[in-house]
């Protein structure tokens, strides 16, 4: 149940966004059932969650949406209203020989190693993740996951491929 998995991540956030006066704005249409490790998409969550936390100014806003697109992939926004990040590193930020680091806007530290492994548990489920940003508007950071329906012709690519 992806909702869950979604209250999960933002209960274990919720501290640093209260601290910050963050509001967190969950949309999600209807609850939504996945073919995922749940650990590993809590994972993914909860560091795009703190990540849009961490550089989001005080009073800020962050929504984390979940929809299902036409071909029956589920696909997650977190958009928040903060820093933005600028266009020479958005190109970089999942690039292992790229490492980026980068302090929040209360200077909170960063190691610029989550976006790697959200990349690699995200592809690892057949999925893909991406960002759109503007500097001084705030980030998108998007990832899909297959629907249940989908997970039969994922392995089946998996295992031809």
């Amino acid at each position: 149940n992806l909702s869950k998995i979604i209250i999960q991540s933002i209960d274990s956030i919720n501290q640093r966004a209260i601290q910050k006066n963050i509001s967190i704005i969950h949309e999600n249409g209807n609850a939504q059932k996945i073919a995922a490790d749940e650990k590993m998409i809590g994972t993914v969550l909860r560091n795009i969650l703190s990540n849009a936390v961490k550089f989001t100014r005080e009073g800020g806003t962050v929504v984390l949406k979940s929809e299902q697109a036409e071909d029956g992939t589920i696909i997650i926004s977190v958009t928040d209203n903060g820093v933005g990040i600028p266009e020479k590193n958005v190109k970089r930020l999942f690039k292992i020989e790229e490492k980026i680091s980068t302090q929040g806007t209360d200077g909170e530290a960063s190691t610029g190693l989550g976006l790697l492994l959200c990349k690699e548990f995200i592809e690892m489920h057949g999925g893909k993740i991406w960002v759109e940003s503007e500097i001084n508007k705030g980030s998108v950071f998007y990832f899909t996951i297959p629907s249940p329906s989908l997970i039969p012709a994922i392995k089946k690519n998996m295992i031809s491929g």
